[in-house]
């Protein structure tokens, strides 16, 4: 049974089922809604590897977008997690399509500073190499889907899913082809709605509670002033391939930052073969989920502070990356916290560190591409949550962007002591197509939020 770490406990799952169990998203359509492209079902039989894998090679992303996708996520983890002093998660991926889907209604300078930043040739290549990977993992889960109908217990118990919609004010004309583009290359839905009355946050709140399986149920605060709101989720969940014998978890000490101390549930397990790879002033090491992902601690030696290896991309490209190295085998001794927390974020100011300026400002913005009438951005926030416990991990995430007008020797193997029991940094990465789902750091499992 796949369990949920939700935000407040069982106060917002409350929340969640209520949003839930409302009228949806589809029941309030007004005349102006327009639903996405739906991804063309494959409709394969699941002894058909051949068709399958062809279908998945066929919607692979190219190794330029891998990188891509790579340098965004060590540049954008590194400004945002820095600045934050307590536990935060955050989704460099979610805000990648974000930006994605509003840079591909961009121009001049405000286009060619949102391209930079991710990296990207040119906004036709971007809306390509997004759409790819947005149908691999609709197919990976339909895959997964079919084998478990076909195979009983086949199909493990995981997903990873992205979601995009356009929230529209009644009074801004929108592009027709930019609407199209959204629809078609992001799967965006559009939804019409009036800012200034107040329920557009709660329709909001609503779409991004189904995207997320209720984990996150917000209700976004939007300026009545408002004329177009982006909006990306994630959302993610992984068994553990070997899953924590519960029996085996006990209450250890978990020291903080400040050297105070907490006790908290730690989770147990020895792997006897198992891979790690010692770095400069860390050790890290990696525990498998089902569909192919990893989740990566990173754990600072004694003595070295978390924050040096957080306030440089480089540094944190370099931790995350070496796993690209040859890993080392040896016994790995674990003790795990288990930790449930969230993170709400302010993003604008880390974007203009990260040089993404123009479109902040109402004099240079340039968003002709998605309306005639003049539109600045004036909010980017991402909500995410992560929660790990003896049976896997969920994370989710939503962000928002609102828009107004206006080879070495052998060696003898080691035992490795992976005792999180100070801070550290985790990550979870989709090894097979080498992408950043979310980066975060750990700094007092005790906390709830």
């Amino acid at each position: 049974m796949r369990r949920r770490f939700l935000t407040g406990g069982t106060a917002v799952f409350a929340a969640a089922a209520a949003l839930l169990s409302g009228c949806g998203v589809s029941a309030e359509q007004n005349a102006g809604d327009l639903e996405a492209a739906a991804v063309p079902a494959a409709d394969l039989p699941a002894d058909d590897f051949e068709g399958w894998n062809a279908l998945l090679e066929e919607n692979a992303i190219s190794a330029d977008f891998q990188r891509s996708l790579s340098e965004f996520a060590f540049e954008s983890s590194s400004t945002v997690l820095s600045a934050e002093e307590e536990n935060a998660v955050f989704s460099p991926l979610s805000l990648y399509y974000a930006l994605a889907v509003l840079g591909s209604g961009a121009s001049g300078e405000t286009g060619q500073e949102i391209l930079d930043s991710l990296g990207a040739e040119d906004r036709e290549e971007l809306a390509d190499q997004c759409g790819k990977l947005f149908r691999n993992y609709v197919y990976t889960e339909e895959r997964q889907r079919v084998m478990g109908e076909t195979y009983e217990g086949a199909a493990p118990d995981s997903a990873v899913r992205l979601a995009n919609s356009l929230w529209i004010s009644e009074e801004l004309s929108l592009d027709p082809s930019y609407q199209e583009l959204c629809g078609e290359e992001f799967y965006a839905s559009s939804y019409s709605v009036d800012f200034a009355d107040g329920t557009a946050g709660e329709q909001m709140g609503r779409w991004i509670a189904e995207q997320t399986e209720g984990v996150l149920a917000p209700r976004p605060a939007l300026d009545p002033e408002t004329m177009l709101a982006i909006l990306n989720t994630l959302y993610f969940y992984g068994g553990w391939q070997d899953a924590f014998n519960e029996n085996m978890t006990e209450e250890e000490v978990f020291i903080r930052d400040d050297g105070s101390e907490v006790e908290v549930p730690f989770m147990n397990r020895t792997e006897s073969m198992a891979n790690y790879i010692r770095g400069d002033g860390y050790t890290m090491a990696g525990l498998a989920t089902n569909h192919n992902c990893r989740m990566l601690f990173v754990l600072p030696e004694e003595g070295v502070e978390l924050q040096s290896l957080l306030e440089d991309p480089e540094t944190l490209k370099n931790i995350f990356a070496a796993q690209e190295q040859e890993w080392k085998s040896g016994e790995i001794i674990w003790k795990v916290p288990k930790f449930s927390f969230g993170s709400s974020l302010d993003l604008k100011q880390p974007l203009e560190t990260m040089g993404i300026q123009s479109m902040f400002d109402s004099a240079s913005a340039d968003f002709s591409d998605i309306s005639e009438d003049p539109l600045a951005v004036d909010q980017v926030i991402q909500e995410a949550h992560i929660g790990v416990d003896e049976e896997g991990v969920e994370g989710a995430a939503y962000t928002m962007i609102a828009l107004s007008g206006s080879a070495a020797e052998d060696e003898e193997p080691e035992t490795i002591q992976m005792f999180l029991n100070r801070p550290f940094l985790f990550a979870i990465y989709d090894s097979g197509r080498d992408v950043w789902l979310f980066l975060g750091v750990c700094r007092d499992p005790s906390v709830e939020s």
